[in-house]
């Protein structure tokens, strides 16, 4: 009887443990432990489980569970410069339970989940530093273009009149645009508005004072002239100056042919674009020749202009025979050829 009890007893001991032993297996076989880094840097502007997970383990999980698993959002990611967001064991526990249907989905229990409770990541928006020098740099350079582009008659002295703050911006490729210029000076003070991209969508504008100076050869009037006086370069001293204020642009002496004073200009006055004009093909009040084609026959008749003519522009004749007024297209050799309808 005691053998007998002894051997049901020993038999009951063996199958608790190998039945402890299965359950206990199956029960780790089921569970997914999931371990987390301290601090992370991320791109994005949504925190995932990939980005701050170290290991994901579970010894049934696939590939595709897992992939899943990670691409879980858990929040919004910080601003770019602004402080860093704690996510703790709770926030991750309470994010896998709003997220049930998903892993439902997949063949996974969300109480299956193994997270530490001491788990706490530090995470931050990874940012792009653009230096002042680079700031300066393209800004500078851009300005240089669009200067020359108004005037290339002299050399330009370009430099920044403040300090420009480094800037930090979320990752990606970076690119510059220059806004169009609101100052039409050649010299002084222009300031230049910048816009700055990541990815192509705008992301900061900054402003950037500079100072410039311009180096240039004038033209300085040594006679009085009166409105529509031609213009000779004996008439004119010459010499080169470094302008710190410049709106208008300085006449060059090779752009005096075929120009006239579109304004009195007095002794003394550096010449600029806005006093001087080209003089017209054909003036107002001389004698012009008209020509029309009647079916391939060439016929002249002389007329007095009404207006001042540029080539290839359309001006009022009156017909000296017929006292008829005409309108008509300049030539370059100075007619002006009339459509006979």
């Amino acid at each position: 009887m005691d053998r007998l009890h002894l051997r049901t007893c020993g038999l009951l001991v063996v199958s608790l443990a190998v039945f402890s032993f299965f359950a206990c297996g199956a029960a780790s076989a089921g569970q997914i432990k999931i371990t987390f880094v301290d601090k992370v840097e991320v791109d994005g502007s949504s925190i995932l489980i990939g980005d701050i997970c170290r290991e994901i383990e579970g010894a049934q999980l696939t590939e595709n569970q897992i992939e899943i698993i990670r691409s879980l959002r858990l929040k919004t990611s910080p601003l770019v410069g602004r402080p860093p967001v704690v996510i703790d064991a709770g926030f991750i526990g309470n994010s896998l339970g709003i997220a049930k249907s998903v892993l439902r989905e997949i063949g996974l229990d969300p109480s299956s989940f193994d997270i530490s409770k001491n788990t706490k990541v530090l995470v931050s928006r990874k940012s792009l530093l653009v230096s002042s020098q680079e700031l300066i740099g393209f800004a500078q350079s851009a300005l240089l273009e669009e200067l020359t582009q108004r005037f290339d008659g002299g050399e330009y002295q370009v430099e920044v009149d403040t300090s420009v703050p480094n800037l930090s911006l979320q990752t990606g490729k970076l690119g510059f645009s220059l806004r169009r210029l609101r100052s039409q000076f050649l010299a002084g003070h222009i300031n230049v508005y910048l816009d700055i991209s990541i990815d192509g969508v705008n992301r900061k504008s900054v402003k950037i004072p500079f100072s410039v100076k311009l180096t240039t050869k004038i033209l300085i009037a040594m006679k009085n002239f009166t409105k529509d006086d031609p213009l000779d370069i004996k008439d004119f001293e010459g010499s080169t100056r470094t302008l710190d204020q410049a709106r208008l642009t300085p006449v060059q002496a090779t752009q005096l042919k075929q120009m006239r004073a579109n304004r009195r200009v007095s002794k003394g006055t550096v010449l600029t674009s806005n006093m001087v004009e080209r003089i017209p093909k054909i003036l107002s009040g001389k004698l012009v020749t008209i020509v029309a084609n009647f079916n391939g026959v060439r016929v002249k008749s002389a007329g007095r202009a009404l207006i001042d003519g540029f080539i290839g522009q359309e001006i009022s004749v009156k017909n000296r025979l017929s006292n008829k007024v005409i309108v008509g297209i300049v030539t370059p050799n100075g007619d002006v050829q009339v459509a006979v309808r």
